[in-house]
């Protein structure tokens, strides 16, 4: 199992030298690691030295889109907010798509994004209470689990899931079996949200994602139970 720093290390990147600052200094007052970048470029070499646990990605970028960046970002499983002036729900969308596990517009409160940061690192943390107690992996035909690693592979090919998918297709897989309402997977996996009924919405849209990319386009593992909510039938778990 791999040992995290004392601090979590959040990677702040947006072109705006006042919003860098301001979030970098309020994290590091608050116990983060912090550092900070104005663009891409200059992104990409810090999160190789500097290893964060989650990156707040602007979405405008000097160089090139955020957008492009996150999918990047995405692929080695490190946390990532998209925080934006953008308030159209087909850019909010596009981010969600891209693999952002959150998201935020701009103007902002900082302890909302503050807020907003502890729930993504609560999810992660989810599922290292079970590491100790299942299988290092768990498989289901040709989709596997690696619980250590946390990452899912289908025909040993990689699936690039988000934090969030990743939790919601972790918790249910291992609790197989059962029908769960939305309300309870929020409760269980997502975060404490005031927005119950938005939230919700969101449940139906990340499951939609988690079947698209493990193959399960026909509902036959992650069960629809029409009028309760989801369940993971499980064929065979080793």
């Amino acid at each position: 199992m791999i040992l995290k720093s004392p601090k979590n290390k959040i990677m702040v990147v947006d072109d705006d030298a006042a919003v860098r600052n301001l979030i970098s200094r309020f994290f590091s007052y608050n116990n983060y690691e912090t550092e900070t970048a104005a663009d891409a470029k200059t992104a990409r070499g810090l999160f190789q030295k500097f290893q964060p646990d989650l990156v707040i990605l602007d979405v405008n970028l000097p160089d090139e889109s955020g957008f492009k960046l996150c999918q990047e970002i995405r692929k080695t499983g490190v946390i990532v907010l998209m925080l934006t002036c953008m308030t159209d729900t087909n850019y909010v969308l596009e981010g969600f798509e891209k693999g952002a596990d959150d998201y935020l517009t701009k103007p902002f409160d900082l302890e909302i994004l503050k807020a907003k940061v502890g729930a993504l690192f609560k999810r992660r943390s989810l599922t290292q209470p079970y590491a100790d107690t299942l299988q290092n992996r768990l498989i289901f035909n040709e989709l596997m689990i690696d619980v250590e690693k946390c990452e899912v592979t289908l025909n040993n090919n990689p699936v690039a899931l988000t934090t969030l998918e990743y939790d919601l297709l972790y918790f249910l897989a291992t609790h197989p079996n059962r029908v769960w309402d939305r309300a309870e997977l929020i409760t269980s996996v997502w975060s404490d949200d005031n927005e119950q009924e938005k939230a919700e919405r969101k449940v139906d849209v990340h499951i939609g994602q988690i079947r698209k990319k493990i193959g399960d386009l026909d509902g036959k593992l992650i069960k629809t139970v029409r009028g309760k909510g989801y369940m993971f039938e499980s064929p065979a778990l080793e």
